[in-house]
């Protein structure tokens, strides 16, 4: 039996009488001052948790000896623990799960409490006061009809949901729904970021996943997680700040899950949904200013339907237990653009099952495996946008698929009475697949608005795979007043992939037609149209690495005050497909701390501080962009054979006609991989610091509120940088000539610091080291600031109706917004057109576009009836800043003459730099802010029996009131026209919007 001294509280049980007050105030300087230092494991693997407490006499001594013993109801689980000197104990690595207690002594009368949950990443407290045998007193016993609500455990930030909580609600299959619900957190900015939330202030690309202790954040870009079988998750939590050294290689906010498992129970269902095509709405088309469709919704449809099944049970019973799920899902989407219509079919067979032996209250073990491959195919037609007819199919159906499989295996176990382990081994891989209906490139027309003239039915053809193979192990060392946690994580991706665009011998690329500005690159006269071939082909196969090791003291400093005190230590390594490093960054030093004072002595109301420093890695998409051998070349081609309206006309390869090359071709990149001229010498990792200041209170018994002051600022970025402009100059100084025979030397580096590359750039034999000063690169060094203020109020304000409220005010500011681009859809982390050039950054200081100054949430549900419940999501959240982009101004600036950038390279950067019509600065979101975007979901579900079987329906509508708000708009101010720069009549078009209201209909039978 464990025997530990107790030091951590998560969840005071309260009592069911008016003995209650006395038993919590007699508890105040023993078990609960005692209990603050113990917190629950953050990264639950396979949902592990804690429980402790404090067992004393009626006269207030300490029970020695006492022993408690935990009862899962529904698996059998035993587990048995006996309180120490001090009439405390702690039992860790517990199971998820409802379980009864009974707490026993000699000469006492015996204790039971029965309901009680242990939950994910939270710590469970039950104290009791027990009254000798025979006495003639009413005893205080344990129930559970109430719950501490103030954590007095620790303070890192955000919310957890049951599944069963969430069945309650309108809250949609996934991660990013439920990360919504918490505070400090917004949508996504873009239609290409796979609906992954900001948190805090940073990038959507910045965030952790993990499942069942597995990393299963999307390997190539971070955003969002990999699709997962959401019938199998049992709880999730939302991490939001304060977040302890157990987690790493984010900065931004922490999703963590852990799945259903089988009990002893034979428990069968199914459950069926369906998004009916016929019950949704569609917002209106969006047209250009010449009358061009930028929006097609004339012909969008979508159905989805999805059948769960799911069995589980013990196999032996008390000790071995299976659950299964499989989970098919088939939709069918329709849409046209401007001259293609497409219709596709997709499949999906997700499975998930799970085998978790408990050998004995010492030991368990348990595998999981997982598959969410996803396949489909696509019909492409000719259409005209204009009349809304479909013509004739254009190639054959394309099939596609993505998606892969994930296995893991973990342990749970005490290897002495004090010390504890968790560990983790598990593989995660995605596989990415297109192939094209018809070998048509892209063609586009850029000179007026933004038309299509080909009638391609894919710009891209790609193949891709990516392993993420990964292992931790977490140990913790029950102290008498200390609980010392340490571990190692290790994380190895495998990155393999290739691109081409498409189209067949002279006619691949993507092609644009376009009119020159002054000095264009391509060579044509200012005004005059032209046509550019763009061809860029990559192939990499290669790897990225990461490993970090972490310790955390929890201290009882005193008798109302916690001390958790923790380092992580982390190192990251990119390589090219030779396996040479790129990036290669130790030494990355993290401390965590948190201070958590019990400001009454009786656990109803907390004050808390935390620092943190957290890292993040280089991406795996950066072993594409940055570590591939990348081949990039421009043609720039006078126009040829028009039509009557001044388009080309378009040859039989789908290619433009078009004339002679006005220059010869442009190479930006050759497929060099050398580690020396892709990324700096010096090269540092991206961190940024946190601080926050909280207070929270319990109130009405069943509920709490809190206050929280967030402060996040980005120390360091890691960004690409074409130095081409810059090098020319250092070299020529040098006296070396470049014989590389590329125009672009896209390095990544510090902004702010400086570079050292290496290279033979004369092709003499002798590798050249060139360093760029801070002053030489003239960067500005990246800024990102986010201060918050979020009011909490959560928890049950009667038995049937139960809510999580927030209100936070924002403010996120600076001259990046991190990984990713929202006010140009760039879901390319770490590979986005700020710091590419100096002039880009010019005037970028501002409101950031992930600045939601006021963002309202409140989510719940409530029991109309004992068989009919109402569920409510609501936010309303203040709409991002705007800025105006327009061609950046010769001479002024960083383009100045005598500048290291006056080569200006940003006017031919699709008017991307910060300055209004006139050519006058207008620094960033300074050009006013979108409207505020208003979403109601709401469900209805009803319980029932059928031929004694539990039985439910549930209707949910999502976005009620089918708000169309504006996500994103067209905010280039300025563009090139037939007479030099002129007003971009888009200007303010409404590029992404909310999604249209549509009804989800679910029936669920459980046997």
């Amino acid at each position: 039996m464990k025997n530990a001294k107790l030091t951590g509280v998560g969840q005071l049980m309260k009592y069911n009488n008016n003995k209650g007050n006395y038993l919590r105030k007699s508890l105040a300087a023993s078990a609960i001052a005692a209990a603050l230092s113990w917190h629950a494991p953050a990264l639950a693997v396979d949902g592990s948790s804690i429980v402790k407490g404090h067992i004393e006499a009626i006269s207030g001594s300490d029970i020695i000896g006492a022993t408690l013993t935990f009862k899962h109801k529904t698996k059998g689980l035993k587990y048995t623990v006996t309180t120490n000197t001090e009439g405390e104990y702690l039992l860790r690595n517990v199971p998820v799960g409802t379980y009864d207690v009974t707490i026993v002594k000699d000469g006492y009368q015996s204790v039971l409490q029965e309901n009680v949950n242990v939950t994910i990443g939270q710590s469970m407290i039950i104290d009791a006061q027990m009254s000798q045998a025979g006495q003639n007193i009413e005893r205080i016993a344990v129930t559970g009809a109430s719950i501490r609500r103030v954590d007095l455990s620790n303070s890192t930030s955000g919310v957890t949901f049951s599944d069963e909580e969430l069945n309650m609600m309108p809250v949609n299959t996934g991660f990013e729904s439920i990360a919504l619900l918490a505070p400090g957190t917004s949508a996504p900015g873009g239609s290409s970021f796979n609906g992954a939330s900001s948190f805090g202030g940073a990038s959507s690309a910045e965030n952790g996943y993990y499942f069942n202790g597995l990393n299963v954040a999307s390997i190539k870009t971070g955003l969002g997680s990999i699709r997962l079988p959401w019938e199998a998750i049992s709880q999730t939590q939302i991490k939001t700040g304060g977040v302890s050294p157990e987690f790493g290689g984010a900065m931004g906010g922490i999703v963590n899950a852990v799945s259903k498992s089988g009990d002893n129970d034979f428990d069968f269902g199914a459950e069926v949904r369906w998004d009916p095509s016929n019950l949704e709405s569609h917002h209106d088309s969006i047209y250009q200013s010449n009358g061009t469709i930028s929006t097609n919704n004339q012909r969008d449809k979508y159905d989805f339907k999805e059948f769960q099944v799911w069995a589980s049970g013990a196999l032996v019973e008390d000790k071995l237990f299976a659950y299964a799920l499989f989970s098919p899902r088939r939709s069918d989407s329709e849409g046209a653009g401007q001259t293609t219509f497409s219709s596709t079919s997709t499949e999906e067979d997700r499975w998930f099952t799970k085998l978790d032996w408990f050998i004995n209250e010492d030991h368990s073990f348990g595998f999981s495996a997982m598959n969410n491959k996803r396949t489909w195919d696509t019909t492409n037609f000719v259409y005209d946008w204009q009349t809304n007819v479909i013509g004739d199919q254009k190639g054959v159906a394309a099939p596609g698929e993505d998606g892969g499989k994930v296995f893991s295996v973990n342990y749970n176990g005490y290897l002495t009475d004090t010390m504890s382990v968790t560990a983790v081994v598990g593989q995660v891989t995605e596989n990415v697949e297109n192939v094209v209906a018809s070998t048509d490139p892209g063609v586009w027309d850029s000179r007026n608005g933004w038309t299509t003239l080909s009638q391609h039915t894919t710009s891209t053809v790609s193949e891709e795979k990516y392993v993420r193979e990964q292992a931790r192990v977490d140990f913790t060392l029950d102290l008498d007043e200390h609980a010392l946690q340490f571990g190692i994580d290790y994380n190895k991706v495998k990155v393999k992939f290739s691109s081409g665009q498409n189209g067949i011998g002279d006619g691949m690329g993507w092609w644009e037609i376009k009119n020159a500005g002054v000095d264009d690159i391509s060579g044509a006269a200012e005004g005059e149209s032209f046509i550019e071939r763009r061809v860029r082909t990559r192939d990499v196969d290669s790897d990225s690495t990461s490993i970090a090791f972490y310790i955390n003291d929890t201290w009882q400093a005193t008798d109302n005050l916690v001390l958790n005190l923790g380092l992580r230590y982390s190192e990251f390594e990119n390589t090219v497909t030779d396996g040479r490093a790129y990036v290669d960054m130790k030494d990355q030093i993290s401390p965590r701390l948190q201070a958590i004072y019990d400001l009454h002595g009786d656990g109803t109301a907390k004050v808390f501080a935390t620092f943190g420093r957290y890292y993040q890695p280089v991406s795996a998409n950066m072993n594409i962009t940055q570590g591939s051998a990348s081949v990039e070349w421009f043609e720039y081609h006078e126009m040829g054979d028009v039509n009557a309206d001044g388009t080309p006309v378009l040859l039989a390869d789908g290619s433009p006609s078009r004339g002679d090359m006005l220059r010869d071709r442009r190479w930006r990149q050759r497929g060099i991989t050398e580690p020396g001229l892709i990324a700096s010498s010096s090269l540092k990792p991206m961190y940024s610091d946190e601080i926050t200041i909280g207070y929270q209170q319990e109130i009405f018994d069943t509920m709490s509120a809190g206050v929280r002051v967030v402060h996040r600022d980005l120390g360091r970025s890691v960004e690409d940088t074409d130095v081409g402009p810059v090098l020319a100059k250092k070299l020529a100084e040098m006296g070396i000539t470049d014989n590389v025979g590329q125009g672009s030397y896209y390095v990544l580096n510090n902004p702010g610091e400086a570079i050292e590359m290496s290279y033979d750039f004369d092709g003499d034999g002798t590798v050249d080291v060139i360093n760029l000063s801070p002053e030489e690169l003239a960067l500005p060094a990246a800024v990102r600031k986010y201060t918050a203020v979020e009011f909490t109020l959560d928890g049950n304000v009667t038995d049937d109706f139960r809510i999580n409220a927030s209100y936070t005010w924002s403010k996120n500011y600076g001259n990046t917004e991190g990984l990713v681009k929202t006010d140009n859809n760039q879901a390319d982390p770490g590979w986005t057109t700020s710091y590419d050039y100096a002039d880009l950054m010019d005037h970028g200081y501002g409101n950031l576009p992930n600045d939601h100054r006021h963002a309202f949430k409140f989510s719940g549900s409530y029991n109309i009836t004992d068989n009919l419940i109402a569920g409510l999501v609501a936010r309303t959240t203040s709409g991002r800043p705007q800025s105006y982009f327009s061609v950046h101004p010769k001479n002024v600036d960083s383009c100045a003459e005598g500048n290291p950038w006056d080569a200006c390279i940003s006017r031919y950067y699709d008017h991307a730099s910060h300055y209004d019509e006139n050519g006058n600065p207008a620094p960033r979101g300074s050009a006013g802010t979108l409207p505020w975007v208003t979403n109601v979901d709401l469900s209805m579900s009803y319980f029932t029996e059928l031929m004694g079987n539990e039985v439910s329906l549930k209707a949910t509508v999502y976005n009620l009131l089918n708000a169309d708000s504006a996500l994103n708009i067209n905010e280039e101010r300025t563009r090139y026209g037939d007479d030099g720069i002129e007003l971009n009549p888009d200007y303010g078009m409404v590029t992404g919007r909310q999604a249209a209201r549509y009804v989800s209909l679910t029936a669920r039978m459980v046997f």
